[in-house]
């Protein structure tokens, strides 16, 4: 044999080596010499499970290893394997110096030239599942004997064809039949019930979707029996059956028919409780009274026993003041539940008058027999204010306390038929800018501006003057009485308050818009679309102003909460512009782009401040958080028309060159121009300015940071560009080339 041939059959040895030591059964390898038996060796699962070692059993016949008496049963086995020259597995209980053991042995023959040459014997360790299977047997043999000796009738069933594959003792002795007989039936044959409904009943049993019924049973003697039943499904012996239990009932159902009057009663007086309750006889005498009736009426119950019912509880009608109709004189007469109208009142015996809500209702037997009449009233005075504290609530807008636009309408409908509210001047008023303070500052600043303008509205408006909040920043008054003159002056007190207001923003800006009804014969609307006309023209003259302030506002607000300032942004703006003109870049471009150096950051304001003036490392939250800049700045942009051509810049200017920039990854020239430009003048005063977590670096070393970054962070064109600038700007300054 050759070296390499060797070699292989090493390897394929020490291969098979492993696997036989690697696997978690027991086994040993047997060699068969004739009629003897010989351990070669075992591997070491079989050293752990049994205390043998391979020196302990190496070339042992069973006879030397474990005595004549054990030894010469393993040689039995192992005959049987031989002669069949098959393989064969059994169970068997063997003690081992690793103690005793269930095993389950299984004997593989290795035959060679037609003779078994080798055994290998592979044993698994079963102790603990035939000690499971014991105890499950012991399990079973318990319920069994539970199932046999309990005194509720039980059924085993099984659910598609109904037929009953095992009672116990109590069911057969309910059922008057033998085990046999029983067994011999299924459920559809002793249930009245018809065999579909029986069928659904099992399937709903089965799906578990109802567990208990009522179940009319024939038993053997021909007797009905009504039968309470709980079903669930087991699974027995493999097999998914339903499982029932019965109890009679009859005793029960018939206590129930004689007790149907009293618990009627019972359950008609237990609905009063809280309320006030009297019940009367056939004739309408009052015989039982709670104490709630008792503390309404005034009287208690011995003052009122036997006497009518309506010479006690005097109603009368709280609009006309006339006696109400007898509620329980109507149901003696009609055998029907009655309420009583609205606005009655009862008058106790102090003469106070009480509002009540009541209804009365019929005493019956199971025949339908009336045996009196049950009253349930109840006082309303609270309920009553409630009512109207609802309606006046109804009438407010929740806001402002103003009236709302719904009241408003109301009164509408009562002054266009008067003409003795001629002339009758309408104003309209618009809060100016008020979707931009909710963006920039939050609908909590907003809702502060909506509350001062109306303030302001009401404060300079007259006690009959009607002013409400029309819907969203719309504010509407009404004036009865009032010509063109007395409204300009109203109007002019409101304009004039308002630009003095100390608002949460800025000073509030209302544009107010007049019209003025002077003949029956305009409508409403027509003076309502011309106040909005004129409205819409003041709105127009105010608006630039306006969002001017708010965007100075706005600036002021960005500096005071974050690390920008003002001379950041004017470094911003030098160094962009200088390299906007290198680039050629239109006057208009240049103008843009001095609007966004300004403009870039104001998306900040919309930043907590804690976050924005963080001197440590921001987490993973809070970098999120500052990440929104952008696009809140975009939103604020573009909601003003001087600001909407830089919106589209100011959301894309922390973008990378190399897509790895926020928030949409826009890559190389995906970037807009003015964007990429700031990104450098932005960068380089970031580094050579202190900031709270780091102090500034010299130009040389922010513009060395420029270029090794050029093409990743920064358009790698712009970026010699901008250090060309900056070398250009210091050599002109005698610097000889040296920043």
């Amino acid at each position: 044999m050759n070296t390499r041939c060797f070699g292989n059959l090493e390897k394929l040895s020490h291969e098979l080596d492993i696997i036989f030591n690697s696997t978690q059964d027991a086994m040993f390898l047997m060699k068969v010499a004739g009629n003897e038996f010989r351990y070669l060796r075992n591997n070491v699962a079989h050293q752990r499970l049994t205390g043998y070692s391979n020196e302990n059993l190496a070339g042992k016949t069973p006879v030397q290893l474990l005595g004549p008496d054990v030894g010469r049963i393993m040689e039995n086995h192992y005959r049987q394997c031989v002669q069949a020259k098959a393989p064969m597995t059994y169970e068997e209980t063997m003690t081992f110096p690793a103690g005793t053991k269930d095993w389950l042995v299984s004997l593989s023959p290795m035959v060679e030239q037609g003779e078994v040459r080798y055994i290998v014997v592979s044993r698994k360790d079963i102790t603990r599942r035939k000690k499971a299977e014991a105890e499950n047997n012991k399990l079973l043999a318990k319920l069994q004997a539970m199932f046999d000796g309990h005194q509720a009738a039980m059924v085993l069933v099984e659910p598609g064809s109904g037929k009953i594959i095992d009672a116990n003792p109590a069911a057969l002795e309910l059922f008057g039949y033998s085990r046999a007989e029983l067994l011999q039936l299924s459920t559809q044959d002793i249930h009245l019930r018809p065999a579909e409904e029986v069928k659904k009943l099992r399937l709903k049993a089965l799906k578990e979707k109802q567990k208990y019924s009522l179940c009319p049973y024939r038993l053997k003697n021909g007797e009905v029996r009504l039968t309470d039943v709980y079903t669930c499904p087991i699974v027995h012996n493999g097999k998914k059956l339903l499982f029932s239990i019965v109890f009679d009932v009859m005793d029960r159902e018939q206590y129930k028919k004689e007790l149907y009057l009293e618990k009627e009663i019972l359950k008609t007086t237990l609905l009063s409780i809280g309320d006030g309750m009297v019940t009367t006889d056939r004739q309408g005498r009052i015989t039982a009274m709670n104490i709630v009736a008792e503390k309404l009426c005034g009287w208690n119950q011995e003052q009122v026993k036997g006497r009518i019912f309506n010479q006690v509880f005097n109603l009368v009608n709280e609009e006309t003041g006339i006696e109400a109709e007898d509620p329980v004189a109507t149901v003696l007469e009609t055998g029907k539940v009655i309420s009583l109208a609205n606005h009655t009142l009862l008058v106790n015996s102090q003469g106070d008058e009480i509002p009540i809500a009541d209804s009365a209702a019929p005493i019956k037997d199971p025949q339908g027999k009336i045996h009196g009449v049950v009253i349930v009233f109840r006082d309303v005075s609270q309920e009553r204010e409630y009512q109207n504290r609802i309606i006046r609530l109804s009438q407010r807008d929740f806001l402002t306390g103003l009236y709302n636009r719904r009241f408003i309408r109301q009164q509408i409908g009562l002054l266009k038929g008067s003409r003795y509210n001629l002339p009758l001047s309408v104003i309209m008023a618009d809060i100016n800018g008020l979707r931009l303070v909710n963006d920039i500052f939050g609908h909590q600043q907003g809702d502060g501006v909506l509350k001062q303008a109306a303030n302001i509205l009401k404060d300079n408006c007259r006690k009959e003057d009607i002013v409400a909040r029309w819907g969203g920043d719309e504010f509407l008054i009404l004036l009865p009485r009032t010509d063109v003159k007395s409204a300009e002056r109203i109007r002019s007190r409101i304009e004039q308050v308002a630009s003095d207001s100390d608002a949460p923003i800025a000073n509030i800006s209302i544009a107010l818009g007049l019209a003025v009804k002077k003949k029956e014969a305009q409508t409403f609307d027509q003076v309502l679309a011309a106040a909005e006309e004129d409205l819409y023209r003041h709105k127009l003259l105010m608006s630039k102003s306006y969002r001017n302030t708010i965007v100075n506002t706005m600036l002021a607000t960005l500096y005071a909460k974050s690390q920008e300032t003002e001379e950041h942004a004017m470094r911003l703006k030098e160094h962009s512009t200088l390299l906007g003109r290198r680039l050629g870049l239109s006057a208009q471009e240049l103008d843009e782009l001095e609007l966004l150096a300004l403009l870039h950051d104001i998306g900040k304001i919309g930043v907590d401040a804690n976050i924005l003036n963080k001197p440590d490392v921001l987490s993973l939250t809070e970098w999120k958080e500052v990440k929104k800049h952008p696009e809140i700045g975009y939103r604020i942009a573009s909601n003003i028309p001087e600001l909407c051509t830089v919106a589209e810049y100011i959301l894309h200017h922390h973008e990378r060159w190399d897509g790895k920039g926020y928030p949409q990854g826009l890559k190389g020239e995906e970037i807009p121009l003015l964007c990429r430009i700031l990104a450098l003048a932005d960068a380089f005063d970031a580094m050579t300015s202190d900031r709270p977590y780091r102090k500034a670096i010299s130009r040389e070393q922010a513009l060395t940071e420029i270029k090794r970054n050029a093409g990743s962070q920064f358009d790698p064109r712009l970026a010699e560009e901008f250090q060309k600038m900056f070398t250009y700007k210091a050599c002109s300054k005698g610097d000889k080339g040296v920043i």
